[in-house]
Parts: C-alpha cells; structure tokens; sequence
C-alpha cells in the first residue's frame, strides 16, 4: 500500500489501512480532527488536525448527522443472570451507556504495568490552576492509565501496617489514635486519587481536592445532623429505615457540593465525579474513625477499634465514596458552563442519581437474612462500581466531543 496509517481505538493501534479507510473513517464519526494516527517516517502520533494529507479530510461538524443516543442495552447488558439484568435496568434508569469499550483493567491497574507514563507523579499532581491546567487540543486521547492512587494506597497501607507492629510489640495505646486516623482515611483517600486521575481535563488542583476532601467531609457531616432533625425514624436494620438514612445522608452530602458547583470553570462532568467522590471520602473516613472511637470506648478493647477499622476500610471502595460521586456526576453534567441555579438540583437526571445513590446506601444498611453480609455488600459494590464506569465513560465522551469540536472549529478558520 502506497499509505499505510495506523490509528488509536480506545487505546490501541489499529492498521495497518489506507488513506480512504481514514476518511470513511472521518466521515462515519469514528474518528475526529483529535484522534491520533501514525505511519512508518513519522516519529510520533499525531492529531489527524496536523496532518496536511489528512485535515482536508475532515468532515465539518455542520454536515455530520446528529449522533445517536447511548443505547443503554448492549452485549454486556443482556447477559443472563440478576446481576447484569439488574446493572441494566439500572443504567436504563439514570440514562447511562453500557460498559462496552470501557478498558476496566487498564483503569484499575493499567498503571502499574511496564512502559508506564513517564511524567513524574509530582508533575502530574501540579495541575488545575489558570496555568496549570492544559488546552483540550493536549488533553491525551483514550482512557487513562491511573497509577497514583495504588503508591498512595501502598504508602498509607505500610504507615498503617508499622503502626499496627508497634501495637503488638510494645502493648502502647499511644499507636491507637494514628491507626484509627490512618486507617479511616487510607482507603477513601486512595480512591479519590483515583478519580483525580479519571478527571482528564487535568482543570482540579489537588488543593481543591484537599478542601473538599476534609472541609467538605466536616460540612456534610454537620449538615447531615441537621437533617436527620428532620427524619427521625433513620436508621439501620430494616429497610425502611435504612432507606430513610440514605436520603439523610445522601441529601446532607449533596447539599455540600454547592460550596464548588457555583463555579464556572468547573464545567465537566468528570468534575462533578472528582468533587462528590472527595466530600464522600471525607464523610466515610470521619464516620470511620467515630465508628472505631465508640467501640473502643463501648467494649474496652483496643482489638474492637482495629477490627472496625479493618472492615469499614474493606467496605470503603463500595460506600459513601462512589454514592456521592454519582451525585456530583448528575449536577455537573446538567449545568455545564451555565450559571448554577437552585432548580438544577431538582432535575430528572439529577433526581434519578441521588435515587440511585440512596437505594444503594439503603440496601448497605439493611439486614438481609438469607445471604452473608459480604456477599450483600460485595454485590453492592459490583453494582456501584459498574455506574460508576459508565459515568466514567460518558464524562470522557463529553471531553472529546468538545475537543473534537474546538479542532475542527480551528481547521475551518484556516481554510
């Protein structure tokens, strides 16, 4: 073939094909003015916008058909079985796509692979100001490869672990207070950074993340004890009370977000994940430590701190962490570049999330009798986590729509 291209599908090369497969491709919406493609003689990827052969290929958006909407029942929602059958009723009902194309590995543990980014994890936390944050035309195309959270995790895990070896060697209480606060926030935190690393417009500082994170986690708390005021017969055991604290707790942290939704730079969707998953992290690990500080106090025993720690933190992944990340998603994605306004919050998709988010939170409480709790609870988990992937998805559709737009917008001007 006199043009041999090779181009990026979720990540992965694909080729080799000629030129005209390049511009079916084009026209059809497979690829845009921001996927990267490659031939032998060039030393790197680049954009289809610059490259001369190619750019006239380029459809404008104008004639391009409108694209249709996600369907929420693929492959691997018709899978037998009252999990998946579950999973896609319930992506009918918050509007979600399914997980097809979503690289669910590579954004668990991608990162740890060989041939890893080879930006510093330093440099790569010195981003989200007005100069550090990156145009959409350098934001890298497919799903990223998070790496961050796994050295934090390990880290806060080997503090944990040390303190826990101090414990049993020298029989010292003093060990107890950092094991109760590392332990309480070594989970949560980690999966935060996790979502820092999801947020692919880079547009967050890690500052911002920090106040949400533990101011944010205070005011919910606060807010959640005004709240309950309200709804006196929460609680946990049966449903109806575990349900009613959802809505308490679910609501209170909603309500915390607005301290970041007021600001307009803060337009994604993928945003929205980041903040929520923050203020739930910070909620889960002050909630942890209280929980571990009364059964210490109830029992006398150091051993039933420890033990509450090491079960909430094994739970965490699957809480307050990814309930309120759902939230935060739904908000964000409605108001966009807009101002916010009150009745934003009362929005269908907003609605259907923090529905969502408080079934969740009420089925996690409630006692089920005719299975063991770490079955209920793993399956919540599985459950969370597939809408999580799929916001994670749709949010990262938004990203290279846009971007994809403003390249084509700057291909037009230069013709």
């Amino acid at each position: 073939m006199a043009e041999s291209w090779f181009y990026l599908h979720e990540g992965r090369p694909v080729g080799p094909v000629e030129e005209s497969a390049i511009g079916a491709l084009l026209h059809a919406g497979s690829l845009g003015p921001a996927s990267y493609v490659w031939r032998e003689g060039m030393a790197d990827w680049l954009p289809v916008a610059e490259i001369p052969p190619l750019r006239a290929l380029i459809v404008p958006v104008s004639v391009l058909p409108p694209l249709p909407a996600p369907s929420s029942v693929g492959p691997s929602s018709r899978r037998d079985g009252l999990l998946g059958n579950l999973a896609a009723g319930i992506s009918r009902y918050a509007e979600l796509p399914t997980l097809s194309g979503v690289p669910v590995r590579d954004l668990l543990i991608g990162g740890l692979g060989p041939g890893g980014q080879p930006v510093s994890i330093e440099d790569e936390l010195i981003v989200g100001t007005e100069s550090t944050t990156p145009p959409l035309e350098a934001i890298a195309p497919g799903f990223p490869k998070p790496r961050i959270f796994w050295r934090i995790f390990g880290g806060s895990l080997a503090t944990y672990l040390l303190l826990q070896m101090g414990l049993w060697q020298f029989n010292n209480p003093n060990f107890v207070p950092g094991m109760i606060v590392i332990g309480s926030f070594v989970v949560p935190l980690s999966i935060v950074v996790l979502f820092f690393e999801l947020n692919t417009p880079r547009n967050v500082s890690i500052y911002q993340v920090g106040k949400m994170f533990l101011l944010g986690g205070a005011i919910s708390l606060v807010i959640t004890m005004f709240v309950v005021q309200l709804v006196p017969w929460s609680g946990t055991g049966n449903i109806f009370a575990a349900l009613l604290t959802g809505v308490v707790e679910e609501t209170g942290k909603a309500l915390t977000l607005l301290l970041m939704v007021r600001y307009a730079r803060y337009r994604w969707e993928a945003n929205g994940l980041l903040f929520g998953a923050a203020v739930g992290a910070g909620f889960a690990g002050f909630e942890s430590a209280g929980y571990a500080f009364m059964a210490a106090l109830n029992s006398q025993s150091i051993g039933s701190a420890t033990l509450s720690i090491l079960i909430r933190g094994l739970l965490a992944p699957g809480g307050h962490v990814i309930w309120t990340a759902m939230v935060g998603s739904a908000l964000w994605k409605i108001k966009k570049e807009r101002p916010f306004s009150v009745d934003m919050l009362f929005h269908p998709t907003v609605l259907r999330r923090w529905t969502i988010a408080v079934i969740l939170h009420g089925l996690w409480d409630t006692d089920v009798y005719f299975m063991p709790w770490w079955i209920q609870e793993g399956l919540l988990i599985i459950l969370g986590w597939y809408i999580i992937f799929a916001i994670v998805k749709e949010a990262m559709a938004q990203v290279t729509a846009a971007k994809q737009q403003v390249m084509t917008q700057v291909i037009l001007a230069q013709r």
